[in-house]
């Protein structure tokens, strides 16, 4: 088969795997779509299996927890010759669909070179082309090493699957490939991390009427914001990170406030006692994750104490930043494997949103993120790929599997 065979392939993998809504929360169809993911790589001739995750494992580690239960979560890992090791990591669960779409969100739609739907972009399409890259590799006798699959569910929920099978499973690769939608003229070597979390401001409720005999923690969680902001944005702004980024805004840490924010009491004639309000720290590689939530922590304090409130600081969750170095052998063989395939040099970065590579990364695994993907369309209402994406890194994908049995230090 021609190189259109096998993009006709990925085209119809990714049309299956859309159809099927793997949404999550609260993980509904998995079990479906890993079912037909694992018959197709037996089909290429991989040894599969399908794990589950724990619900005790779950239980401890899923944020929406106990949705989860009764929901089984399957990885799908399959693995082809003996070797050094080439792992190519997806998820194929998708975030929620949302309202407005002009198309059924799960009834995949061409218009001209765009495909609809959710998950086309992030990233079904990534693992789509991912499948028919190893379908050509595999017809074409290409693989004299060892190649390992996992499609995992979680992602967009912190990872948990991925997390399972590294820490708990024991998959430990020699290089990993993440085909999330990077677009094929960038190479993803990294990820921030963050701390996300509550601070609750507490006050002294009382009745709307007699503000002056209470303490409104609203007004005192503004007072604690506009004191906090403008000293911790100077600390941040002070800091960079010498990998390569975006623009020139995101070599740096950056803070989030308020994306989350109430009062429990949610009644318009009571002096709220306490207010709520999410912080979202976004981390680079040079900075120490636990270090930061203790300044974090710190600062968020003296505000507090400026404004003569109590406070308590909830972190939900901690994820350090991850990245390869630069000069690692799958970082420079993708770099060789796309300007092969396609004529460009691709473009090198540090990703502001984090993807699975730090479970890896905690291990020693170098790995890269590179899949095919409309840039601002992950997560977006009528999120669409295009087949033009999917044809060139599919054609990148088959370079890489056949320079990688050149050897991973080829020049």
């Amino acid at each position: 088969m021609g190189i259109d065979e096998y993009l006709n392939y990925a085209l119809k993998t990714l049309f299956e795997l859309v159809r099927i809504p793997t949404v999550n929360p609260p993980g509904e169809n998995y079990e479906k779509a890993a079912k037909l993911l694992k018959s197709k790589l037996e089909e290429m001739g991989f040894e599969v299996e399908l794990i589950e995750v724990p619900e005790e494992y779950l239980d401890r580690t899923y944020p929406y927890s106990p949705r989860h239960r009764r929901k089984p979560r399957f990885i799908v890992y399959g693995s082809i010759g003996k070797g050094k090791t080439l792992h190519f990591n997806g998820h194929y669960d998708v975030v929620p669909p949302g309202d407005g779409w002009r198309h059924s969100p799960f009834s995949p739609t061409i218009e001209g070179d765009r495909i609809y739907g959710r998950g086309t972009t992030d990233m079904k399409g990534g693992i789509s082309t991912a499948l028919a890259a190893l379908k050509y590799a595999v017809e074409h006798d290409m693989i004299n090493y060892r190649v390992e699959v996992a499609l995992v569910p979680d992602e967009e929920s912190g990872g948990m699957g991925t997390r399972y099978l590294v820490e708990e499973v024991g998959i430990r690769p020699d290089y990993v490939v993440i085909p999330e939608p990077t677009s094929h003229k960038l190479i993803g070597i990294g990820h921030k991390g963050f701390a996300r979390g509550v601070v609750k401001i507490i006050g002294k409720q009382g009745h709307a009427s007699r503000p002056w005999k209470a303490i409104n923690a609203f007004e005192k969680a503004c007072e604690v914001v506009v004191d906090f902001l403008p000293r911790y944005w100077e600390v941040l702004r002070g800091r960079k990170t010498e990998f390569p980024v975006e623009d020139e805004n995101s070599a740096h840490p950056s803070i989030a406030l308020g994306g989350y924010a109430e009062s429990p009491t949610r009644k318009d004639n009571i002096i709220p006692g306490e207010f709520y309000f999410s912080f979202d720290r976004r981390i680079i590689p040079e900075e120490n994750a636990t270090e930061v939530v203790e300044e974090l922590e710190r600062f968020l304090r003296e505000s507090a104490s400026k404004a003569g409130v109590s406070i308590e600081v909830d972190v939900k969750s901690l994820i350090e930043a991850s990245a390869t170095p630069l000069d690692s052998p799958i970082v420079k063989l993708t770099q060789k494997a796309v300007k092969n395939a396609l004529g460009i040099k691709p473009t090198l970065m540090l990703n502001a949103g984090r993807y699975d590579l730090v479970y890896y990364r905690r291990f020693g695994v170098e790995g890269i993120a590179y899949g095919p993907g409309v840039r601002g369309q992950a997560h977006a209402i009528d999120e669409y790929t295009t087949v033009g994406e999917i044809e060139s890194v599919l054609k990148a994908y088959i370079e890489l599997l056949r320079l990688f049995g050149g050897g991973c230090n080829e020049d």
